[in-house]
């Protein structure tokens, strides 16, 4: 895993391994924050298949959206957020292949993580 500081050169270090020992790279915040919303999205598919399929709520003006349903948008309470986000983190490593990680979290959006967006 390679971490430094913005600017340090990281990212050109990663390149420059991969390309020399024909590793794969990964990013591990953008497969990590795709593979949660990924998963987010297949629970809230299930969750609207489990329940039915109903009329949207009505909208107030014409051309908004309808508001977003929370029994269909938010987790239950008792849904094990840790439990999820490390399976998530088992999900993205494929045990066959060796990688260069990019262990670089700047920019992450603020409480992306606990949402499991």
């Amino acid at each position: 895993m390679i971490l430094g500081h913005r600017g340090a050169g990281t990212t050109t270090l990663l390149k420059m391994l991969c390309d020399k020992f024909k590793l794969n790279s990964l990013s591990l915040k953008q497969e990590y924050l795709a593979k949660l919303k990924e998963e987010k999205d297949k629970r809230k598919r299930a969750r609207l298949l489990a329940r039915g399929f109903r009329p949207p709520l009505p909208v107030e003006e014409e051309g908004m959206e309808p508001p977003a349903d929370p029994e269909i948008e938010d987790d239950p309470e008792d849904f094990d957020r840790e439990g999820h986000e490390r399976q998530v983190m088992k999900m993205i490593f494929d045990s066959s292949k060796g990688y260069v990680i990019d262990g670089c979290w700047r920019d992450l959006p603020e409480g992306a993580v606990g949402q499991s967006l």
